[in-house]
């Protein structure tokens, strides 16, 4: 609040007394008085503005794509960590059941045709995995770049359409195994023969690609996601020998 100035023109008391306040006359400070109590802060023009917004601009247009392969890179790590633990139940429900793996299932012209080699429902039944009551997700392990979908699993073995016992599901693999390259490769339906045990993937951060949804996938290393941006499956799989690897 602006009080004013006192003016130094108070009478003096006899005796050489100070006057008191009341004797001294109040008025309005100059405006060079009140810049200089609370300075002077000149505006911004607009070119200056313009310049700090394209600044903000062109900050935003370098970090952002680098948040955005970090969150990749997370969810990637997220996948390994999952599959890992997913090959564990998978190995457990092994040893429990006498060497057998739980049927891959494989729907069509059904409500659940998207739901294609789902992660078994035996590993969530018998406590394995978490369990919902979700159709096609009855393993509730969600893969993070196909929302509403478990990760896939397949093996070859018994395999169930629609739900109903159909032979077995024949898995391909390429037939330099164990470099996995090429599309080059073999359909194994006999568990005892193929080189591969089993196989549990997610279809990557681009699931609509060609490479995640390529006829080679998942054995295959050419469909592989390999580095940031880039599409293809991220996968983990056992040797018929029990022993495990993972894409990069």
């Amino acid at each position: 609040m602006n009080w004013g100035v006192w003016e130094n023109r108070c009478p003096i008391r006899a005796g050489g007394q100070s006057p008191d306040r009341g004797d001294c006359h109040l008025r309005p400070p100059s405006s060079q008085e009140t810049r200089q109590r609370v300075g002077h802060a000149p505006a911004f023009t607009l070119i200056e503005l313009l310049v700090v917004m394209a600044i903000i601009g062109l900050l935003a247009g370098l970090l952002l794509p680098a948040l955005s392969r970090a969150k990749e890179k997370a969810k990637i790590a997220k996948v390994h960590v999952e599959l890992y633990g997913i090959g564990l139940a998978l190995q457990m429900y092994a040893d429990d059941y006498e060497g057998q793996l739980p049927p891959v299932r494989v729907n069509c012209n059904s409500d659940l045709s998207e739901h294609w080699c789902q992660l078994p429902i035996e590993l969530a039944a018998e406590r394995y995995l978490p369990r919902s009551d979700q159709g096609g997700r009855e393993a509730n392990m969600e893969d993070p770049f196909d929302p509403g979908h478990t990760y896939k699993y397949a093996a070859p073995g018994p395999q169930l359409l629609n739900g109903d016992p159909s032979g077995n599901y024949a898995l391909w693999v390429p037939t330099n195994f164990p470099s996995l390259s090429g599309t080059s490769g073999k359909y194994h339906t006999d568990p005892k023969t193929s080189p591969v045990r089993w196989i549990l993937w997610s279809l990557g951060p681009k699931p609509k690609s060609k490479k995640s949804q390529s006829t080679y996938a998942p054995v295959s290393s050419d469909t592989w996601y390999r580095r940031g941006g880039d599409s293809g499956v991220i996968i983990r799989y056992a040797t018929r020998d029990g022993i495990q690897f993972k894409s990069p």
